[in-house]
């Protein structure tokens, strides 16, 4: 019996073959990304923080620049918390689809964004640290 990655293009000849494709960085990147993510988003890719950099609510300059971990904008925090429900959307179809180990709760760089922590109806409250950057297999 053989098991076949619709979403990579790739076929598993064995159970463990499966699991080893399913469990790797390069279709846990692909589970969480598309070609129109790319032109999609306005704004650069969450940093760690679901809140308003403080700095710039005080009318200063911020020294970080697009390194800082806050939003820089009301636009920018909506559409992070935009990007993360669209992230838990695809982790769900993934897992229903069987294309994720069900047991499975390391995602690299998405793992602070699908954090519960994060209140929406505030849009303020902290998020953790974000994680490593994935690498390749």
């Amino acid at each position: 019996m053989g098991y076949h990655c619709w979403l990579c293009g790739k076929n598993s000849n064995s159970k463990k073959q499966w699991q080893q494709h399913i469990q790797s960085e390069k279709h846990k990147e692909k589970v969480f990304t598309s070609d129109s993510d790319a032109s999609g988003w306005a704004f650069r890719f969450p940093m760690g923080e679901f809140r308003l950099c403080d700095r710039l609510q005080k009318g200063k300059a911020c020294p970080d620049g697009d390194k800082c971990r806050c939003a820089h904008g009301q636009e920018e925090l909506n559409e992070w918390l935009d990007r993360r429900e669209v992230l838990k959307q695809k982790l769900a179809k993934a897992r229903k689809d069987m294309l994720l180990c069900p047991r499975d709760d390391d995602f690299g760089k998405y793992n602070f964004l699908l954090q519960e922590d994060v209140d929406p109806a505030s849009a303020t409250p902290e998020a953790p640290a974000a994680a490593a950057a994935t690498t390749g297999e």
